[in-house]
């Protein structure tokens, strides 16, 4: 289990970013050509393994990466602590851990107040990373993307539902307005893109799964009206498609705002968030990396909302379909 953007923030935040031990600041100085070099370690009190120092295979998992369970130190001091477990002591540590976050402040004047809002917002971020599914964020949005059958895993969808009613619920410290301006902008594209998925989707595969239905298909005889039909589901699924990528838009943008205001180093391993579609005629398929302008980034948000998007999405870096119904027709 990963550490928590939360978890980081009280680690680093009430530690001032100095080792816990030596109380070195754990940046290093940036140069002409580089930029600061972190060299701080979130470390582990009790093992994060059941075969590592100081380790107790009878604590949970989830608790071995929490804040109670870590202290921040410097390379070198992480390398003593670790080969000398029975001089470093649990004990020890957890009061090496106290007495350093007790000097920060009476020492260096923590703002307690900004480390309270950056640990809130962590939270919020910890919880939309969690109900967006984020870790395979291009795996669902290939169901979505994938031709001319859009699908969701029900449980996705509920958790997106839910995602909605917290963000639209959520007290806001107010220290960020472009980091909250983000999550709105999030919110309303996820409504829209949620709700016209749900328009024309039905349950399948024991309901698990909701499948966008194929209302082309009819049982008469009447090629005007089956025409009519597929033209209306092609330009559906097309919407859906386009409110797929201006979603991942948003979701990006979210990440800038989070590397701007509480951690440079947010999800730079992972790298942006990406689409695939497919397949196509050649079986092929095709991912992407879809973001807003520099141009639509100056707006508080971005997205326009749903009747000027109809228009709008085709200025956009990627679309599939373009104007209102009345114009697909």
């Amino acid at each position: 289990m990963a550490i928590s953007l939360k978890t980081q923030k009280m680690l680093w935040g009430r530690a001032a970013g100095r080792c816990s031990k030596c109380r070195k600041d754990l940046y290093e100085d940036e140069t002409e050509t580089d930029d600061p070099t972190l060299v701080g370690e979130n470390c582990h009190i009790v093992a994060e393994s059941d075969d590592g120092p100081r380790a107790n295979p009878e604590m949970p998992p989830e608790r071995r990466n929490s804040y109670g369970n870590l202290i921040l130190l410097c390379r070198n001091d992480h390398r003593i602590i670790d080969t000398q477990p029975g001089e470093y002591t649990i004990e020890r540590l957890h009061q090496m851990k106290a007495d350093h976050e007790a000097w920060v402040r009476q020492n260096l004047g923590l703002d307690e107040a900004k480390q309270h809002d950056d640990e809130q917002y962590s939270a919020i971020v910890d919880e939309w990373e969690k109900l967006a599914h984020l870790a395979s964020w291009t795996a669902w949005s290939s169901h979505v993307l994938g031709g001319d059958h859009p699908a969701m895993w029900k449980g996705l969808d509920e958790d997106l539902y839910a995602l909605r009613d917290r963000l639209l619920t959520r007290v806001w410290p107010g220290r960020y307005p472009d980091l909250e301006n983000a999550f709105r902008n999030f919110r309303f594209v996820l409504q829209d893109f949620q709700e016209t998925f749900r328009e024309q989707a039905e349950s399948r595969g024991g309901d698990e799964t909701l499948m966008t239905r194929r209302f082309y298909k009819i049982d008469e005889w009447n090629p005007e009206r089956y025409r009519r039909l597929l033209q209306q589901y092609e330009y559906h699924v097309a919407l859906v498609s386009d409110l797929m990528l201006e979603l991942t838009r948003a979701a990006n943008l979210i990440c800038d705002r989070v590397r701007q205001n509480l951690k440079r180093s947010y999800r730079l391993h992972e790298g942006r968030l990406a689409v695939e579609s497919g397949p196509y005629e050649d079986l092929s398929f095709k991912k992407w990396v879809v973001q807003y302008s520099q141009e639509e980034r100056q707006k508080a948000i971005p997205y326009p909302g749903l009747e000027s998007f109809l228009t709008e999405r085709a200025k956009r870096d990627r679309s599939f379909g373009d104007g209102p119904v009345a114009d697909a027709l």
